[in-house]
């Protein structure tokens, strides 16, 4: 059973020795018989902005045979459907983001900010959030989502947040949750059960930096970012193991309007269609999962 200490031990771990992470990807994978290197790719729309950048970062996927998820607030979603809408002709699906928008993009530097966060707001306020998405995707798209993430990946992520998050998606009938930490991937694997008829895919870190998620925002848009240069570096050593056809499962999200005009970023990802590209409500990944409830 997952707690606090092993949390805690495992982030050390990956940080005192880095190699361990790689190991235990590929272990998990060959214990629950993944067969060749798979992709889960997605995108977190934040802000007015990613709509049109959607559009442009799917159409220049779509040539790999790559088709993404694209996590939306409803609000945002609902008042751009024009454009999302135009995504579904492409092959892609729609994560329940919970309902209110919850950043803004500052006019002096361009970059988003939070302005709601589930960590900061009382049970009734989220679950009511989660349950508004979750009509709204099904009134645009005539199908009740099965995946769902939180905004503002990693900020609800304590033990108890994430218990109550997996027994309300429950009781709506989610099959997938997207939500946390590369480091719930080294202790539960890629993907695990976490509530009846509901699998957890946690997102992966970076093989030189298990901790580092690889995302957008930490490499692209924070004040502190790491860089284009450090973000194409990191997702080639996993274009590597691709490449060697090692069973290996990554689970990558990016915010759309942060790599559009990223031709670098873009051309790593296309590299990543040498394996297996699946949806995160994918039966054949959730099929993957081991129970550690």
């Amino acid at each position: 059973m997952i707690n606090k200490y092993k949390v805690l031990l495992t982030k050390i771990r990956c940080r005192v020795c880095p190699g361990a992470y790689k190991r235990a990807l590929i272990k998990w994978a060959q214990q629950v018989g993944l067969k060749t290197p798979t992709l889960l790719l997605s995108f977190d729309c934040d802000t007015s902005r990613d709509a049109k950048a959607s559009l442009h970062v799917q159409r220049y996927l779509h040539k790999y045979g790559i088709t993404a998820a694209f996590a939306v607030p409803g609000e945002l979603l609902d008042a751009n459907w024009g454009d999302y809408s135009e995504l579904l002709d492409l092959g892609a699906k729609f994560v329940n983001h919970g309902y209110r928008c919850h950043a803004e993009v500052d006019d002096k530097t361009g970059k988003p900010f939070s302005t709601f966060t589930y960590r900061d707001a009382t049970d009734e306020v989220w679950k009511e959030d989660i349950l508004l998405g979750h009509r709204l995707l099904t009134k645009l798209t005539g199908e009740e989502p099965q995946v769902f993430r939180t905004p503002h990946f990693g900020e609800f992520n304590s033990l108890k947040q994430l218990e109550n998050l997996y027994r309300y998606l429950s009781t709506l009938g989610y099959r997938v949750s997207s939500s946390t930490t590369p480091v719930f991937g080294v202790i539960n694997g890629g993907a695990y059960s976490v509530a009846p008829g509901l699998v957890e895919l946690p997102l992966n870190g970076c093989l030189s930096k298990p901790t580092q998620l690889i995302d957008s925002w930490g490499f692209l848009s924070a004040p502190d970012a790491l860089g284009r240069e450090k973000l194409v570096d990191e997702l080639g050593q996993y274009v590597q193991l691709f490449e060697k056809n090692v069973p290996v499962l990554l689970n990558l999200y990016f915010d759309p309007a942060d790599i559009a005009n990223e031709v670098e970023v873009l051309e790593a990802l296309s590299k990543l269609s040498v394996g297996h590209s699946l949806g995160l409500d994918d039966r054949e990944v959730s099929s993957l999962a081991k129970n550690v409830m």
